[in-house]
């Protein structure tokens, strides 16, 4: 199965934080490293749909006194997903490699 590019930067962003995290920090990730903000229910449906694809894993972590004793939704890197993102990390390398300078050229308006 292909990965869309929310999930793409959502497994990275899980991956980021040790495989593991809840929303919150994806979504402070995401935006961290991409500069992109990710609204929260398009957050919460794509961490669902990778859940229901075997990708990530997700259950209600313990309560933590600085949250008031709320409990917050956990996911976790599954095998399927850590797998599925590496074929797709592979083939961007692959399609990539060789392209810097012209990619660099490109963006200067160098060379049409």
């Amino acid at each position: 199965m292909a990965l869309g590019d929310l999930e793409q930067v959502t497994l990275f962003a899980l991956v980021k934080l040790g495989g593991t995290g809840h929303g919150a920090a994806i979504a402070s990730e995401i935006e961290e490293s991409t500069g992109r903000r990710v609204a929260p229910g398009a957050l919460y449906t794509v961490l669902q749909r990778m859940a229901d694809k075997g990708y990530v894993e997700g259950w209600i972590g313990d309560s933590t006194p600085e949250r008031g004793g709320n409990r917050r939704k956990l996911y976790r890197v599954l095998p399927d997903g850590a797998r599925e993102l590496q074929i797709w990390y592979a083939g961007i390398q692959s399609v990539a490699r060789g392209t810097a300078d012209r990619l660099r050229e490109l963006a200067a308006g160098e060379g049409s």
